[in-house]
């Protein structure tokens, strides 16, 4: 699409400013330990765009040589730098799209800055990221102002602000920021009443972490999928992955699903229920957030939605795992939070029928819930670890990665090797109330990628070693 479009911008009300390419700007917080201006500006790089997962490893903190991709070197840096290579990369005049929760990364925002005046770049944030400070309780227990980091002001000065109630037609439109309206997602706007039904509920976000890219060198339509936010405690701090998808079918449904979220981001009162789902070949999208089964979200509802695994998606994903097939399917979770009971007790049910499971999950505060915690304690998994979480002291990491493997039987078939990945965490608000992308790939090579991160990065890597037993 041309980049002429920009001028369509004026139209909604959005301003698109012409500067000066910035000079490569000083090493600082979150920036690279490597040459700035080797990773500033265009990158006319012809070489095709391969199916591709990336993992950073935060214990790893050497510089990535020149010449090595993020994927290969796996530094802490590395699903960053995968999204910077595509943004250097992309080709002039094309269109670059992401949706992102939270975004305080100020090398990834230099990256599109850098670019501004030869790409059209169009993102949607949440809510969450657009404030420069916050108020929290000081030493002394008085509130005082602490800095968030937030580049939601720089990236809207620069690329022009979009707001609610603007009419935009983002296929002629130029560059702009969204973010999304306060106190729930782009699209999702429930707020989830708290387990038990009292006290203050928990309102929607949007939790997507993705980019599209209408061309990368010589290759079209690129997806580019994360577990991590942009911010440097998810990339020195937690364990995180990535895949990067050259595929026409995928990159159209994901493009339907970014303009839905603009669409509801821009005009009405969003909806409590987007539960959509599309086979593209070797791919399977699931957007949500998903209602529960009578579809009654009011006060009193018959359905908890905290008890209505038929309606839980990584439930049904699970049954259709054949448990009794020869030799043992075997299942692999590497979870930031994990809080729906329905989950826990489903794959104790499988590792009883004859399935091997193994998870991962984080150790800080509140990211699992008592229930599943009791119920995984119980079930005689294969393996059960927990991270040590970034709340336990210096040079404790965690693991954010979101990310089930199934090698084995699946629904009917043997031999099959999938990967479920995306920003989907296993809590009740990510499958009933928030934007998420939950993304299905069956490809061998993807999948012993996931698997070589979660048998040698996260088993032996000894920042995942707890038990229950030994975890606080």
């Amino acid at each position: 699409m041309a980049l002429a479009a920009a001028t369509a911008l004026g139209s909604v009300g959005v301003t698109a400013l012409a500067v000066a390419q910035p000079a490569a700007p000083a090493a600082g917080e979150g920036s690279m330990p490597y040459a700035v201006e080797d990773f500033a500006g265009y990158l006319a790089d012809p070489a095709p765009v391969p199916l591709e997962a990336t993992f950073n490893d935060p214990a790893k903190t050497a510089p990535r040589p020149q010449g090595v991709s993020p994927s290969a070197w796996g530094n802490q840096n590395a699903v960053r730098d995968q999204l910077i290579d595509l943004i250097r990369r992309a080709e002039k005049g094309s269109l670059v799209r992401g949706s992102v929760y939270l975004f305080t990364d100020d090398e990834v925002r230099k990256a599109l800055l850098a670019r501004k005046a030869d790409l059209r770049i169009q993102l949607l944030l949440d809510g969450d990221a657009v404030a420069s400070q916050v108020w929290r309780p000081g030493p002394d227990g008085a509130p005082e102002a602490v800095a968030t980091g937030s580049e939601y002001k720089a990236l809207s000065d620069a690329l022009g602000k979009a707001e609610y109630g603007q009419s935009i037609d983002a296929d002629t439109a130029g560059s702009f920021v969204l973010a999304c309206p306060e106190d729930r997602g782009c699209v999702g706007n429930r707020v989830l009443a708290p387990a038990g039904g009292t006290g203050e509920g928990e309102s929607a976000i949007n939790h997507n972490k993705f980019f599209l890219f209408e061309k990368v060198g010589a290759t079209s339509n690129v997806v580019f999928q994360a577990s991590a936010n942009l911010t440097s405690n998810h990339r020195v701090g937690m364990y995180n992955n990535a895949v990067t998808i050259p595929d026409a079918g995928l990159y159209q449904e994901y493009s339907r699903y970014w303009t839905q979220l603009l669409d509801h981001g821009t005009h009405g009162a969003g909806m409590p229920d987007n539960y959509t789902t599309k086979d593209v070949g070797t791919y399977k999208t699931y957007f949500f957030p998903r209602i529960e089964s009578d579809k009654d979200i009011a006060p009193g509802s018959p359905v908890d939605p905290r008890n209505d695994a038929g309606t839980d998606t990584v439930v049904s994903l699970l049954q259709n795992v054949d448990c009794k097939a020869v030799p043992a399917t075997q299942v692999r979770i590497g979870m930031y939070a994990f809080t729906r009971t329905q989950v826990a007790d489903t794959l104790r049910e499988m590792q009883a029928a004859g399935c091997e499971v193994q998870v991962v999950h984080n150790g800080d505060p509140g990211n699992v819930g008592s229930a599943v915690k009791s119920a995984l304690a119980t079930s005689g998994l294969k393996t059960l670890r927990v991270c040590e979480g970034t709340e336990a002291g210096a040079g404790a990491l965690g693991i954010h990665s979101k990310y089930l493997l199934i090698d084995g039987t699946y629904l009917g078939t043997g031999g099959r090797k999938l990967v479920f990945t995306g920003s989907h965490n296993y809590t009740y608000p990510n499958l009933r109330s928030q934007d998420e992308t939950l993304l299905k790939i069956e490809n061998t090579g993807i999948y012993e990628k996931f698997r070589q991160n979660f048998d040698k990065t996260l088993l032996e890597g000894g920042h995942c070693n707890r038990t229950y037993a030994t975890a606080p």
